[in-house]
C-alpha cells in the first residue's frame, strides 16, 4: 500500500510544505498542494507558477461556503458565524504576519476566477466542529509591530512557533475538531476530486494539514504517491535569497 507522508516538513529549521502527485492507471492526475495561512512572499509565488503550469487543470480550493440567504439559526450560532464572517479567524495571522514579516495566503495569492470551492457550508462547519473560542487581539486597524530588541527577539520567537507549531497542531485538536475540520472536508474535496479526474487533470491547493488524510483517501480509490516536491513556506530567519524547492524521488 502507498506511504501516505504528512503536507508539512522541517529541513534545515525551515518549514516546507508539500506538492503531491497522485497517480491512477487510465486517469488524470491529482495534484495536493499544501499551504501554510501564512508565509514568506517567495512562497506564494512559487506556488502561483505551480498553478501557471497546469492550466489545464480543474482546481478546486478550500473555503467554507456561506449560504446566502443563511438557514434558520439559533441567536448563538448567529453570532459565532458573524464571529467567522468578519475578522474572527483571520485576525491572528494577520498579527502574526505583521509581527513576523510574513504574509498572508489571502493576500500572497490569487485566487482565479475558473476556480471551484470543494468546501463545506459555514453553518454546518460551526454546528460539528463544536465551540470557536474568541481571540482577543488588537483592533484591525492597528496590526503595526513595535521597534526595538524585545520586539525583534519576540517576533524571531514567534517565527519559529509558526514553523514548529504547524507540525504539531494536530496534536492539540479535539476530537470533534479533526471530525469537522480536517476529516469531514477531506471527504467532502476529494469525493470531488474522484468525480472530475476522469475528464482533466485536478489540483487541489487546500490547506498542508488536510494533505495526509487526503492522500490516504487516495490511496484508497488505487492512486500512488508518484512524486513530492517540497516548498520552503517560513524560513527560520528573514530570507534575503529566493526559495529551491527540493524533490522527493519516487
Amino acid at each position: 500500500m502507498t506511504r501516505v507522508s504528512r503536507g508539512v516538513r522541517i529541513i534545515g529549521g525551515d518549514l516546507h510544505t508539500a506538492v503531491q502527485t497522485w497517480t491512477r492507471a487510465d486517469t488524470h492526475p491529482i495534484i495536493l498542494i499544501g499551504l501554510c495561512h501564512v508565509g514568506e512572499t517567495d512562497y506564494y509565488a512559487a506556488v502561483e507558477r505551480i498553478l501557471d503550469t497546469h492550466l489545464d487543470a480543474e482546481v478546486l480550493c478550500e473555503g467554507a461556503v456561506r449560504e446566502q440567504p443563511p438557514p434558520a439559526l439559533t441567536p448563538r450560532e448567529r453570532d459565532r458565524l458573524a464571529h467567522l464572517d468578519g475578522w474572527g479567524l483571520r485576525r491572528p495571522l494577520e498579527w502574526a504576519a505583521a509581527a513576523t514579516g510574513l504574509q498572508l495566503q489571502s493576500r500572497g495569492l490569487t485566487r482565479r476566477e475558473h476556480w471551484r470551492t470543494a468546501d463545506v457550508m459555514a453553518v454546518d462547519l460551526l454546528r460539528v466542529s463544536g465551540h470557536l473560542r474568541r481571540v482577543d487581539l488588537p483592533d484591525a486597524d492597528d496590526m503595526s509591530w513595535p521597534d526595538g530588541l524585545q520586539a525583534r527577539l519576540a517576533a524571531r520567537v514567534l517565527r519559529r512557533l509558526l514553523i514548529h507549531g504547524c507540525r504539531w497542531s494536530h496534536l492539540t485538536a479535539s476530537r470533534s475538531t479533526r471530525l469537522g475540520i480536517v476529516d469531514w472536508r477531506n471527504i467532502n474535496a476529494i469525493t470531488q476530486a474522484l468525480r472530475i479526474v476522469h475528464d482533466s487533470p485536478v489540483l487541489l491547493p487546500w490547506g498542508a494539514g488536510h494533505l495526509s488524510g487526503m492522500g490516504r483517501l487516495l490511496a484508497l480509490n488505487d492512486f500512488t504517491l508518484a512524486h513530492t516536491q517540497w516548498l520552503r513556506a517560513i524560513s527560520k530567519r528573514q530570507l534575503t535569497e529566493p526559495d529551491h524547492p527540493t524533490e522527493d524521488k519516487p
